[in-house]
């Protein structure tokens, strides 16, 4: 069954509503310290919201796409780096970014798993995760 772009825009609407409920509880959290560390979770959130549209691409038409884009719901720029070899699973665009890092490189979990010690536990400074490179 093939929903409507109205009806698929209702049911986008209310996962981000929830998803906007979340981040709001989290952006609203006293913190001691502005430190990366207190916006993982705003992170991971922004990236939930936007992985929910990648993965119903196939459903939506091109023009609700557009209009999600176009109303600045979505991150496209995230969205299109998902559609390439390699940024299947990339957790957000500051760890492809060399100004965001630390040694001027991508950040450390784009590194593969497979050529990282197994005892290192990697833990992303810009936003909490623990690779999205793969193996």
């Amino acid at each position: 069954m093939n929903l409507t772009d109205k009806d698929e825009l209702k049911i986008i609407e209310d996962i981000f509503e929830q998803i906007n409920r979340q981040m709001e509880v989290e952006i609203n959290k006293p913190a001691a310290q502005d430190i990366p560390q207190n916006y993982h979770s705003i992170f991971r959130l922004h990236h939930q919201r936007n992985r929910f549209v990648f993965e119903r691409l196939p459903k939506i038409s091109k023009s609700l796409y557009k209009l999600l884009r176009d109303r600045r719901m979505i991150d496209h720029d995230l969205i299109s780096f998902w559609q390439k070899n390699g940024y299947e699973n990339l957790c957000c665009l500051r760890c492809i970014q060399p100004i965001d890092s630390k040694h001027g490189t991508v950040c450390y979990c784009r590194v593969p798993q497979r050529n990282l010690e197994i005892s290192v536990n990697v833990e992303c400074d810009n936003c909490g995760c623990a690779g999205c490179s793969g193996y």
